[in-house]
């Protein structure tokens, strides 16, 4: 009897090869034998599910996004936040690089910020993401302060914690700085 392949999870294996891959050697890094050698399939598997390069990364994307998102019901499970402002520092937080997931988060997303900007299909993806991150952000806000306009303040945090990721992953700030900066935004929206 042949062997059943369940194919989401051999694109989600896949998917794990490329992040690994941007994370320590770079978007360039990920062509169809490297990631193929990566996760341990022939070519021809990663060809069979992703017929070309831009499909793949927009797959690994998608894929890095689940895994934030997985961070954040982490964090909703977790108990409840003093404050309002308590939550959003612990999910601003999660953003950052201050451990080895969100270093390697930044990475991945780093790698394909460059290829947005001469890539418009991956641009769109980045764009997407960015307006969903803020519009999650409103969302929250506006649960937290309700009868405020906080479009204005959501984008700020977001701007704050994308400014932040990069001279926290390179080591310019500490992650004390870092939490300084953000709690001085979060002080001004609170």
């Amino acid at each position: 009897m042949p062997k059943r392949v369940d194919h989401d999870e051999r694109r989600r294996h896949i998917a794990d090869a490329v992040l690994r891959l941007i994370a320590t050697r770079g978007v360039e890094a990920a062509s169809v034998r490297t990631v193929a050698a990566e996760a341990g399939v022939s070519p021809g598997a990663v060809q069979h599910y992703f017929t070309t390069k831009a499909e793949m990364l927009a797959f690994a994307l998608a894929q890095n996004h689940a895994r934030l998102v997985q961070r954040v019901l982490a964090l909703g499970a977790a108990p409840d936040p003093a404050t309002p402002r308590a939550g959003f520092e612990l999910l601003c937080t999660l953003l950052l690089p201050l451990d080895e997931a969100g270093r390697d988060a930044a990475r991945v997303w780093a790698g394909l910020i460059s290829r947005a900007c001469v890539d418009e299909e991956t641009r769109d993806l980045a764009a997407e993401a960015y307006t969903n991150l803020t519009d999650f952000v409103v969302r929250q806000l506006a649960d937290a302060l309700p009868g405020h306009d906080v479009g204005q303040a959501a984008r700020h945090l977001v701007s704050v914690v994308e400014g932040l990721r990069w001279p926290v992953l390179f080591g310019v700030y500490s992650r004390q700085q870092a939490l300084d900066i953000l709690n001085a935004q979060l002080d001004l929206i609170f």
